[in-house]
């Protein structure tokens, strides 16, 4: 069968495009950046195009079937949910229709065609106004509305790997939110059935993995793909959670905003999951779908150190909280501590207490740090570097223009410490990650 497979490009269309071509289906890659030449076809929602301009063209490029793969996350310049979403797909449906293509599939979103979709967010709306539309056309439809999507060029998973790789994970609320997540090219392989299926089609399926998931867990899951260890887990109430996407809407980046949290707190869970009946077996777990195709974060921050360089590193952290504390402790006068102490407002028996407990945290940081390191005590030495600069910084601003930079030097002491929290790994977390990891994956499973 011919088939035009719109978004070609993207994360669902490549997925797609494999997933025919491997059926030996002859597929038609339709995308807006896409060389000219055989077998393509360019496609951009944000032009307008009528139904009878697509007729003339899908009928000259005898195409038989149609998937649309195309979507955003997030409106940019000239490319708007109402147009990519709506307008753009319901005119090639249209078009589709007069030019007597036999199957159109229609990769939707999960929480289209809800109550809340009816007032929710402009993602889903725009979605649900394509489906509906394919939905009263005289030909044979699929309209597939799957849960959070992972695997190879998936923006969200890049996202969601990345803030995976933080030493410090910010989660909305308790991070209970419940996903489904399933692997891209077990979607493209159900694409493929659906194309593929005799008899007529009228079908709105949901689809998701074999597990429910909290947002957490998921996190979680990238993580260990990820081959890191434990992470410190930070509880954020959603209205600073919708603060930081209201913030990040305004950065050049597609994934992370106010429609994406809201969806993010409605839940992707699938009412009646359909992937198990179009397989014909149960989708692939999400820990070994991301050990077969391995998480891409957008920024990567795992390190690893070598024993002798990571002990190396962690003996000068030590040296310098341990060297602090006897110095000040042993000669409180002669090193200057309580005159600074007294710049800083604590004056008398206060600078006094106040010396002893910062004494007391130096060499209770720099005994840990050689005895047994964990994420809290480097999160804790980071927060005590800050605070002793920015504190110094603000009651005695020379230290800051002192040609000899006796505050700057607490930037590579601070780069030091953030990289033992990245390279830490528990000892019981330390066999070698991705090695041999063809041997995990099950016969017939996420066929690229």
């Amino acid at each position: 069968m011919k088939v035009l497979v719109c978004g070609s490009t993207g994360c669902v269309g490549a997925a797609v495009v494999n997933a025919l071509r491997a059926r030996g289906h002859h597929v038609v890659e339709g995308a807006r950046r896409l060389a000219d030449g055989r077998g393509t076809l360019h496609v951009d929602y944000a032009q307008a195009c009528t139904p009878a301009r697509w007729s003339e063209r899908l009928a000259a490029a005898r195409v038989e079937a149609v998937v649309n793969c195309v979507g955003i996350l997030m409106p940019s310049r000239g490319q708007g949910f109402e147009r990519v979403h709506a307008q753009g797909p319901i005119e090639l449906f249209r078009g589709a229709s007069q030019a007597g293509v036999r199957r159109i599939v229609q990769v939707s979103a999960l929480g289209v065609g809800t109550d809340a979709a009816a007032v929710g967010t402009p993602y889903l709306h725009s979605k649900l106004r394509a489906d509906e539309a394919l939905a009263a056309l005289p030909l044979d439809w699929a309209v597939l509305r799957p849960s959070l999507l992972y695997g190879p060029r998936s923006q969200s998973a890049a996202l969601f790997a990345t803030l995976a790789s933080l030493p410090l994970i910010s989660l909305p609320g308790r991070g209970n939110q419940r996903v489904q997540p399933l692997h891209v090219y077990e979607l493209a392989e159900a694409i493929v059935r659906l194309i593929e299926r005799p008899g007529a089609l009228h079908e709105v399926l949901e689809l998701g993995g074999p597990q429910v998931l909290g947002y957490r867990e998921m996190l979680a899951r990238y993580r260990d793909a990820l081959g890191l260890g434990p992470a410190l887990w930070l509880p954020l109430p959603m209205p600073l959670m919708r603060i930081g996407a209201w913030l990040a809407g305004m950065l050049p980046q597609k994934v992370f905003c106010r429609d994406t949290v809201a969806m993010l707190e409605r839940g992707s869970v699938a009412r009646d999951n359909a992937t198990p009946g179009l397989l014909g077996r149960a989708p692939t777990a999400m820990a070994q779908g991301l050990a077969v195709t391995l998480p891409e974060p957008l920024v990567d921050l795992r390190a690893e150190l070598s024993p002798a360089l990571s002990l190396a590193l962690r003996a000068s952290v030590a040296v310098m909280w341990l060297a602090t504390a006897f110095i000040s402790a042993m000669w409180p006068e002669a090193s200057g501590v309580l005159r600074l102490l007294a710049r800083c407002g604590f004056e008398g028996s206060v600078g006094v207490v106040v010396m002893i407990a910062s004494c007391g945290l130096n060499a209770s940081l720099g005994l840990m740090t050689l005895w047994r390191p964990t994420p809290w005590l480097y999160a804790v030495q980071c927060g005590a570097v800050l605070g002793y600069t920015v504190t110094a910084a603000f009651n005695m601003p020379e230290l800051a223009l002192d040609h000899c930079g006796p505050l700057l030097k607490n930037l590579p002491v601070l780069a030091v410490v953030m990289l033992l929290w990245v390279a830490h790994r528990p000892a019981a977390d330390r066999p070698p990650v991705r090695r041999h990891v063809v041997a995990r994956v099950q016969p017939g499973t996420l066929r690229p």
